[in-house]
């Protein structure tokens, strides 16, 4: 109480801010409010611009105090922002100032404000206050509503001659991905084509102007590659020039990506800006399914341009998103990723994925329901498009209010059973949109980029193995989690294992087994991942059987060795003394990385342990001279009692 307003006008603000966080809940009313007032002249008057930024850094991740400071704050910061672009105060004070705005708006604040004061910016502020402005429009753009004449404003930066080359680069970079993103949003071929030529010829441009662009450059070398399966698809026959678009395109961004992620590792950025690993991982899987198609080439169903689109969404999404407190627990921090609709985009890789499952998926291959839905959008994509306009926009009564799934269809399917499980298309619907964008869970990419941090220290981790295991390695991280926190009627008898053992007929107790593991961890990862590539049980693997196997292209074969216990496990050396050996065997003539997936049937009675602490990398050479193998182990309890049986064990 005594020193706070002398802390709030040094660099000691954020710790002061922090303290009062915490103990929001247990200072009295009369001490709270002149703290409260002190921080906020605080904010209103900063000692810094570094200051500033950390300052609101605690208040952006602190609801509660934002919401006892009021909409002071956001009237303060304005002011603030509007001085420094002027040139009344400090003119660094304008980025931190803009980017608190942002991320308050982003977390459910009002962004009148911010927007009114971006749209005043003409480029000819002070050059210092608009250093990274660009990149605070763009995001602001993606994340706000009635945005569009943002655009104008980066135009007037990029135009500007009088400014900083780099904030000129940002700006041109923004309206490039504004391109990217319209392409996205496209709802036709062609005219996501168009708006993908003009956003390669900016990136192009960039690239070739600022060398040190690399992100430019990655994003180039993706729309190109993109491009050059649309040509491919329409003319597969012709000439080779497609197909060497296609090669140079996928070697750019194999050795763009791995630089990019390499220079991006350990520089600052804007934190709360900074999906670090998810986009890590959304780029190796772009560059995962370009090396692999290659292969495929002559099979053009294989792989189609949408499923590259979809894989360019993930990056857009995963780059764009902004780490914000949950909005159903403060205590939680939440990915909120801008919102694309990407009609074209998500209708063709769906259809795909039918398609897909159609040729190789067993359960699908034979069902009739799913012929019936693939013949039927067959079968209305081939009318002709004034026929369709005139008939009905939502195929079906049963996906009436589904637009996921009603975006396969053009029109009403009169072939489309009007019986189907409405129930069942909605789950169908949510799996397949949560499953490939990112999980909204800043904590599974802060673990991603733990474990990709220890990775990164092996002398083989390598373009392009590098950029094959990390997705890999996301969606064992993603299953993982799902499966810790799912019920055993989750996706019914295929995860019926999480929960209690069964009773036969005859009374006696069916036990689960590892193959109930295996087939789930099976099932998760196959349709994420080119058709082919992901196989079982394959023989001859180190002289032994190999569990799950991934085989990117030949010379890549990455392991996930699954395992089944009964007894409890009590260390990390107790499971890689029992499994470790198998595993890293599975390593011995592919690339030096595996997984290791252990189902742990033992007595749950007082519970399990969380799952940072069931999760971790080992290290293991088996002789000097050997590279060490890095097998990322997890272990997932099974055969689980229900939540109202746990009991604490005694001591």
């Amino acid at each position: 109480m005594a020193e706070a307003d002398t802390l709030a006008a040094g660099p000691q603000l954020p710790y002061l801010l922090t303290a009062l966080a915490h103990g929001l809940d247990t200072v009295p009313a009369d001490q709270a409010a002149p703290l409260l007032a002190a921080a906020a002249r605080g904010l209103r008057q900063p000692h810094s611009a570094w200051v500033l930024a950390d300052a609101l850094d605690v208040v952006c991740t602190r609801p509660e105090l934002a919401a006892r400071l009021g909409n002071r704050t956001v009237r303060d910061l304005a002011a603030l922002a509007e001085d420094a672009l002027a040139g009344d105060c400090d003119a660094a004070l304008a980025q931190p100032a803009i980017a608190g705005l942002l991320r308050l708006a982003v977390a459910g604040g009002s962004p009148h404000r911010l927007l009114a004061l971006l749209t005043e910016i003409t480029g000819t502020e002070a050059a210092d206050a608009l250093d990274r402005l660009p990149i605070l429009i763009g995001i602001a753009r993606d994340h706000l509503a009635d945005t569009d004449h943002l655009l104008d404003v980066l135009h007037a930066l990029e135009n500007q001659p009088d400014l900083n080359p780099a904030t000129r680069a940002d700006a041109s970079f923004e309206l490039a991905m504004a391109d990217e993103r319209t392409a996205l949003e496209a709802a036709d071929r062609n005219t996501a084509d168009e708006q993908l030529q003009r956003a390669l010829m900016r990136f192009t441009e960039l690239d070739r102007t600022h060398e040190a662009r690399l992100d430019a450059r990655a994003h180039a070398a993706a729309i190109e590659a993109v491009l050059a399966f649309a040509d491919l698809e329409q003319n597969p026959t012709g000439d080779n020039s497609a197909r060497q678009r296609l090669t140079n395109a996928a070697d750019q961004l194999d050795t763009t990506a791995a630089h990019l992620a390499a220079w991006t590792g350990r520089m600052h950025q804007l934190d709360w800006l900074s999906a670090r690993s998810l986009t890590q991982s959304a780029w190796s899987k772009l560059v995962t399914t370009l090396n692999a198609a290659q292969a495929y080439l002559d099979q053009p169903s294989w792989y189609n341009p949408p499923d590259a689109l979809n894989d360019l969404l993930q990056i857009y999404l995963a780059s764009r998103s902004i780490h914000a407190p949950a909005s159903d627990s403060p205590s939680l921090t939440a990915l909120i990723s801008p919102a694309v609709e990407a009609p074209f985009v998500r209708s063709q890789g769906l259809l795909h994925q039918l398609e897909q499952a159609l040729a190789h998926d067993p359960q699908f291959t034979d069902h009739p329901d799913a012929q019936t839905l693939y013949d039927a959008v067959h079968r209305r994509r081939q009318q002709p498009a004034g026929e369709t306009a005139r008939q009905e926009a939502v195929p079906g009564k049963a996906l009436e209010g589904r637009p996921a799934l009603a975006a396969l269809f053009r029109s009403d399917a009169s072939g489309l059973r009007d019986d189907l499980d409405p129930h069942q298309l909605d789950q169908l619907a949510h799996q397949l949109t949560k499953g490939y964008s990112p999980t909204g869970n800043a904590r599974v990419d802060a673990h991603l980029e733990t474990l990709l941090d220890i990775l990164k220290t092996s002398p083989a981790w390598k373009p392009r193995d590098s950029h094959y295991f990390t997705p890999l390695l996301e969606h064992f991280l993603r299953f993982l989690y799902d499966r810790f926190d799912a019920q055993a009627n989750l996706y019914g008898e295929r995860t019926a294992y999480l929960g209690p053992a069964r009773k036969k007929a005859d009374g006696t107790v069916a036990a689960w087994n590892e193959k109930h593991l295996q087939d789930d961890f099976h099932q998760h990862i196959s349709p994420l991942f080119p058709p082919g590539t992901v196989t079982r049980e394959k023989w001859d693997v180190a002289g032994g059987r190999a569990d799950v196997i991934y085989t990117p292209d030949p010379a890549s074969r990455f392991v996930a060795e699954i395992k089944w216990r009964t007894t409890r496990w009590k260390t990390h050396e107790t499971v890689e003394r029992d499994y470790l050996a198998q595993a890293a065997n599975h390593t011995a003539t592919g690339p030096p990385f595996a997984l290791l997936l252990v189902g742990d049937a033992s007595d749950h009675s007082a519970g399990y342990r969380d799952i940072d602490d069931s999760i971790w990398i080992v290290r293991h050479a088996r002789s000097t001279t050997e590279i060490p193998r890095l097998i990322v182990a997890g272990v997932l309890p099974t055969a689980r009692p229900t939540p109202s049986a746990l009991r604490i064990a005694r001591s």
